[in-house]
């Protein structure tokens, strides 16, 4: 390859001297370099062509990236053969360095992806891409806070390091390893990564000094602040002692914003400032104050502390130096929207300027900036791509959307203003399902193209293997490494083959601006003005509820004791509803009190009129309640057939979010009735016999027309053909959460269904009914809600469903589905025809006492859009079998009459 390594290193220090890059227009190219280009191109010798162009962004930093970027488009042809492809490959490589110190991580990320991709598909053999690519790759991630693909790009850069026996390179990766593991708060992983990076280092005194400088910052975290100091303490002495150049300044920077770190989290302010200000001075000495992030980050830290002093406005002078780092803002102060990236630097930034505005009053410019951060945050949220670091990523910003709201509510309390109670639905909205709205935007969007595109063959593929392997690790009982890293390399192709669909299809490009100032006003107006959405935010502090009515927001409040009353709804849940009835028929007074003092925590300030609909979007362990069975009146009722209960007086149904709803309203109703139901009556084990399914199938299949499999013919393929098939799916078996991480587990009769099998079908039914148990129950995620097979239908693209939030009592359940059914025949719309079914159970005065308690009328909820489904009625034996009868005997009739006419006329001749 013409371009050795050791000439990318020089380049890679040069550009980083130079900091940002400022575009120049083209005409600036020399005019000798446009003729040695023309040349090139007449000869046909593309490498060399790029090369020159390179060498020449070598010597000119300051036009690198906007001529580089050109590259692509001046061209003439694509690279054939394989020193082109190399030279190609060092394109990429350089745009992908290029954009990053333009200050442009996400665009960086995409060219390294560019070019990894191009080195895997066209089978390059190129010294040093470990070095050029991943590694640089990998700090991408870190940046925006990915540190699950961080980790997988590292292990991929330690083991190109491990098998060319560079052992410099493997204790760079051990390094940034700890940082990634430090980063998810997982230390023994991150001290393992310094001991090994040690053991490759031998007494090559850079590589030490890097490694005890994480490994400070591991102290740090771990709040072993003593043995911090003295690690770091050493490390700076030990670089103190020796001359400094280009290259080492940095690693002494470094340890002394380390050893700043340190001693702010020991309170020492003074010598925090003093540390900092050494790292400053070793910026401007050896990089002129072009090392950019570490200047931004020293900045925002002795902001941190200013602010710790209570020096509000000294503490914004900082925070707006960091903002002018940036590149976000001149002399006039002014962030332009369209500015904002990615970048946890940034996210820390708007929120730490907002906490001091707030402290001088200006809660207003609090609010704006509080919400800057929660931009910058989504930003980074969106270009994250594995499900779960999305939503470990978003649970991780709600403290700061809690923050915005109390701000945003303090301004409503103050000035009445209905923009500031906007505001607060906007930033709910933001903090709340946003992983499962993407899911939902993205299965439509897939499911408006009509193509076969081999790229969608090949990414059913890759979700089935993905979700074997996710079953294998649920399952294995033994060493799971093997099957761990086939998982994450499955999800890396994943990955790269989505980004492929997405340049192809720009239709499939989800809107990353909504929600986020303002916007949700626009979805309040497609809201329909008849229905009350109720929608929870409840944070560390503060519960917030939230009344939209008419299309606009109509109440909201404030209730100051969210650790109490996560406390209340946790010990309620867990007592009277999954541990069993028995609870709450030995106590039903104390069950009675309970239920009324959770129903005036979350309700009690709302008036509705009787009858009206209220659709309940709920939060966290909020999530567990079913609202139908609320006491509504404080004072006990000693007949549990005359209980208060909310359903009495309101129809309910339940949506994720706002967003959510509204764009689970958009699907298209499937207008042909196509009724389809499995029934395992049998447990698939032991086959013990349940009898009130098949009670449940026998009593639907009287009212509903349609497929019926039962046992042998409701296997798992049964049940994918029937999805793709029904308007309406009903599934009649076990339910339960498996595994450490509680996921969610339909049972049939072949084999077992888990929520991650569960992607992107051909079609999506406007209603699946999950009678059984505990089929809306999951693993909590503080900004998603709960993680439950409910859940997972909607992100598939279904209408909605009705599930069941604890275990069903089977007679109930069958009794109240089959009712349900025979309502929504009638026209009634899902939530309604529940609604009616267990009033239904209510009303009859023939049960036994406790049948009325909640636990056994109650689990079944409806978590969707709600809409008339179509649906065709059974038919009756004598509609079965009356008119093939009648046709029979008019035939039989016919004939005799006939042979009665032939033999008079014999007669007669």
């Amino acid at each position: 390859m013409r371009i050795a390594k050791s000439w990318f290193c020089t380049l890679l220090i040069y550009l980083a001297f130079f900091g940002f890059v400022v575009a120049q227009p083209a005409e600036n190219i020399p005019q000798y370099l446009r003729k040695t280009l023309d040349s090139l191109k007449t000869k046909d010798n593309l490498s060399e062509w790029i090369y020159t162009r390179i060498d020449y962004c070598y010597h000119n930093p300051s036009q690198s990236l906007p001529f580089l970027m050109r590259t692509e488009r001046d061209s003439w042809r694509k690279p054939q053969y394989t020193p082109e492809k190399e030279a190609w490959l060092m394109l990429l490589s350089n745009l992908g360095y290029n954009q990053m110190y333009s200050g442009n991580i996400l665009q960086s990320i995409s060219y390294y992806e560019l070019a990894y991709n191009y080195y895997i598909n066209h089978k390059l053999n190129v010294e040093g891409i470990a070095e050029y690519v991943l590694k640089p790759w990998a700090n991408n991630c870190t940046r925006l806070g990915d540190y699950e693909k961080a980790l997988f790009i590292q292990q991929k850069t330690l083991d190109y390091a491990n098998k060319e026996r560079n052992d410099s390179l493997a204790v760079a990766v051990y390094n940034n390893m700890a940082i990634s593991y430090r980063s998810l708060g997982d230390f023994k992983n991150a001290e393992d990564c310094i001991l090994l990076g040690k053991k490759k280092a031998g007494y090559t005194a850079v590589e030490l000094i890097l490694l005890d400088n994480t490994l400070a910052d591991i102290y740090n975290d771990k709040e072993e602040l003593e043995l911090a100091e003295k690690v770091i303490g050493k490390n700076i002495a030990r670089q103190e002692s020796r001359k400094q150049d280009f290259e080492t300044a940095y690693w002494l920077m470094s340890s002394y914003i380390t050893a700043g770190n340190i001693q702010f989290r020991k309170n020492n302010f003074s010598l925090a400032w003093k540390y900092y200000k050494l790292a400053l001075s070793i910026n401007d000495q050896y990089y002129k104050g072009n090392r950019l992030r570490e200047k931004a980050y020293t900045y925002t830290q002795m902001g941190k502390i200013k602010l710790e002093q209570k020096q509000a406005a000294e503490a914004i002078h900082y925070f707006n130096q960091t903002l002018s780092s940036f590149g976000l803002i001149d002399n006039s102060l002014q962030i332009p929207l369209k500015k904002i990236f990615g970048d946890n630097r940034l996210v820390d930034v708007f929120y730490q300027k907002s906490l001091a505005l707030n402290l001088l009053g200006k809660e207003k410019e609090a609010l704006e900036n509080i919400r800057l951060a929660l931009l910058a945050a989504d930003k980074i949220r969106f270009e994250l791509a594995d499900v779960k670091t999305k939503q470990r990523f978003q649970a991780e910003t709600k403290q700061m959307a809690e923050k915005a709201i109390a701000i945003a509510f303090d301004l409503l309390q103050k000035t009445k203003q209905h923009n500031y109670a906007v505001a607060i639905v906007d930033i709910i909205e933001q903090a709340k399902a946003r992983t499962l709205l993407d899911d939902i935007r993205r299965s439509q969007q897939q499911l408006t193209l009509s193509t076969n595109d081999t790229l969608f063959q090949q990414k059913a593929k890759l979700e089935q293997a993905i979700a074997y392997n996710e079953r294998e690790l649920l399952q294995s009982k033994g060493d799971i490494k093997e099957a761990e890293q086939r998982y994450a390399v499955l999800k890396f192709k994943l990955e790269a083959l989505e980004k492929d669909l997405t340049k192809r299809y720009p239709s499939m490009i989800i809107n990353k601006d909504s929600p986020g100032f303002g916007r949700t006003a626009e979805p309040l107006s497609q809201l329909p003005a008849h229905a009350h959405f109720i929608a929870f935010f409840l944070g560390t502090q503060n519960l917030y509820v939230v009344e939209i009515y008419g299309n606009r927001v109509k109440h909201i409040k404030q209730v100051r004791a969210a650790p109490a009353i996560k406390k209340t709804i946790f010990n309620f849940v867990s007592t009277y509803y999954h541990s069993g009835p028995s609870a709450m028929m030995n106590q039903p007074e104390a069950f009675f009190l309970a239920s009324n003092q959770i129903y005036r925590a979350l309700l009690g300030d709302l008036k509705f009129n009787k009858n009206d609909k209220l659709i309940i979007i709920p939060d966290e362990i909020i999530g567990y309640l079913s609202f139908d069975g609320l006491i509504t009146d404080k004072n006990y009722e000693p007949s549990i057939a005359n209980w208060p209960y909310l359903i009495r007086s309101q129809s309910l149904s339940y949506a994720f979010s706002i967003q959510t709803w509204i764009n689970q309203a958009a699907k298209k109703t499937i207008q042909t009735p196509n009724f389809s139901g499995l029934f395992i009556t049998h447990q698939n084990k032991n086959k013990q016999f349940i009898p009130a399914v098949a009670k449940e199938a026998e009593a639907i299949e009287k009212i509903i027309g349609g497929s019926f499999m039962k046992d042998k013919e409701a296997g798992v393929k049964d049940f994918f053909n029937a999805f793709d098939k029904a308007n309406v799916l009903h599934i009649s078996t076990h339910a339960y959460l498996s595994g450490l991480q509680k996921e969610p587990t339909l049972s049939f009769n072949d084999n077992e269904v888990f929520l991650f099998e569960l992607s992107a079908r051909k079609t999506a039914p406007d209603l699946i009914v999950l009678s059984a148990c505990r089929t809306a129950d999951g693993i909590m995620n503080a900004s998603e809600g709960i993680i439950s097979l409910s859940r997972g239908f909607a992100a598939i693209g279904t209408g909605g469903t009705i599930a069941g939030l604890w275990n069903v009592n089977d007679k109930a359940a069958s009794e109240i589905t089959a009712t349900c059914y025979s309502n929504m025949l009638q026209g009634q719309e899902i939530s309604t025809a529940l609604h009616h079914a267990k009033l239904s159970w209510l009303q009859n005065k023939e049960r036994q006492a406790q049948e009325y308690l909640p636990y056994y009328w109650d689990p079944l909820i409806y978590m969707g859009y709600d809409k008339k489904v179509t649906l065709k009625p059974a038919q009756s034996m004598l509609q079965t079998y009356g008119l093939p009868a009648t046709l029979l005997l008019a035939a039989a009739s016919g004939i005799y009459h006939l042979l009665k006419i032939r033999k008079k006329t014999k007669r007669l001749v």
